[in-house]
């Protein structure tokens, strides 16, 4: 009788159960952090998502209003501040599912960046592929701007920059371990999307909706922010930036816009040349466009080439220019010298950096081909 009863008891004791699992509901998901600086201390915020209106949308339900809370610390470190949100959250935390972090300008100090990123690399829960961005907007508006049609915030821009790069491409996303990667380069100047809000560009029920916006950019140099850019002083990095997927192109004449280009996939080649000792560097664009509109029937193909081609050297001569005048590698050409001329570039660097004038930049060539004129097709291939 004994050993009847002690095999099942024996049994119930060795099988393994889900003890300590946890309803999907009885769990706070952090999604987005944010890292403000304040009077030597850092004040953190805390984006919280809820996955319960989610999964009734995806299972195909009726979509409900999404859930929205932001949590706010202050304290001397990243760490303390996340203990004193421990402290009234009343529930068990989850930072597995953290999609982004925003940084504010005045958080974009060294001692600041290395502590954040000290922290982050660290715990094990958060992941090294989560986005990176710079805002000068107060943190607690931009973590309650939320997508059109009551969609939840794990749509928004801070957790889904890809969808819109790949329809609208400018200023390349960036994750936590590329960041990491350019800002312990001794060469690269790390790009950082800078994001905003806009109050006026949409209305949900009547109402003005605020809603995420992709600005610009912020220069990094060895974890020091060197200054931020708005789009018109950045569009010549579309240019040669890696993994541009469809980007517009507006083309003007006398001051009006004649037509407008979508470009895909632009590749930018960089060439050292040599010439008496001293190096110059040489850029070569080659992209393919469509025309999409044509708002001067007289302009012909070659004059809309001619004015194409044109439209791009500006746009890049404007942005190395913009940033040589506050000593900003913008299109990282002394990482060019670094990979190819490295002891030309140790001979001319200062803390890293080549000297920025038109002497290093004397010439920008582009190929353009396009495949596509709308209702008729078209292959016009002109180079310089």
């Amino acid at each position: 009788m004994t050993k009847r009863l002690l095999a099942p008891l024996l049994a119930a004791v060795l099988l393994s159960g889900c003890w300590g699992a946890r309803n999907i509901d009885h769990i706070v998901y952090i999604h987005a952090v944010g890292i403000d600086y304040q009077d030597g201390k850092f004040v953190l915020y805390v984006q919280l998502v809820s996955f319960s209106g989610l999964a009734k949308v995806e299972a195909g339900g009726a979509r409900e209003q999404a859930a929205l809370s932001v949590g706010k610390a202050t304290a001397e470190t990243f760490d303390l501040a996340a203990h004193k949100i421990y402290q009234s959250i009343q529930q068990m935390v989850s930072w597995g599912h953290v999609k982004s972090i925003v940084f504010t300008k005045r958080a974009l100090q060294p001692h600041v960046i290395r502590n954040t990123i000290d922290l982050l690399t660290r715990y094990n829960e958060i992941r090294h592929t989560i986005w990176v961005y710079a805002t000068d907007e107060p943190l607690e508006q931009l973590f309650r701007a939320t997508p059109l049609l009551l969609t939840s915030s794990y749509y928004s821009l801070l957790s889904n920059p890809e969808e819109l790069f790949r329809q609208s491409s400018f200023i390349r996303p960036i994750r936590l371990n590329r960041f990491i990667a350019h800002l312990d380069e001794p060469a690269m100047t790390a790009r950082l999307p800078y994001l905003g809000l806009t109050k006026t560009s949409w209305t949900e029920d009547e109402k003005n909706k605020t809603m995420l916006q992709l600005q610009g950019v912020c220069f990094l140099h060895h974890y020091k922010l060197q200054a931020c850019a708005r789009f018109p002083e950045a569009k010549g990095i579309r240019w040669v930036e890696q993994d541009i997927h469809r980007t517009p192109l507006a083309i003007r004449k006398e001051g009006k816009i004649a037509a407008t280009l979508i470009v895909r996939s632009p590749h930018a080649e960089w060439t050292l040349k040599r010439d008496n000792g001293k190096y110059t560097a040489h850029l070569h664009v080659r992209i393919d466009g469509n025309i999409i509109e044509e708002a001067n029937d007289s302009l012909s193909r070659n004059e809309l080439v001619r004015l194409a081609k044109q439209t791009v050297k500006q746009e890049i001569r404007r942005t190395y220019q913009w940033g040589a005048s506050r000593g900003i590698d913008t299109l990282n050409l002394s990482a060019v010298f670094h990979r190819n001329a490295l002891h030309e570039w140790r001979r001319l660097s200062v803390n890293g950096t080549i000297p920025l004038n038109d002497r290093f930049l004397p010439s920008i060539s582009v190929d353009l081909i396009i495949r596509s004129g709308g209702k008729e097709k078209a292959d016009y291939r002109v180079g310089d």
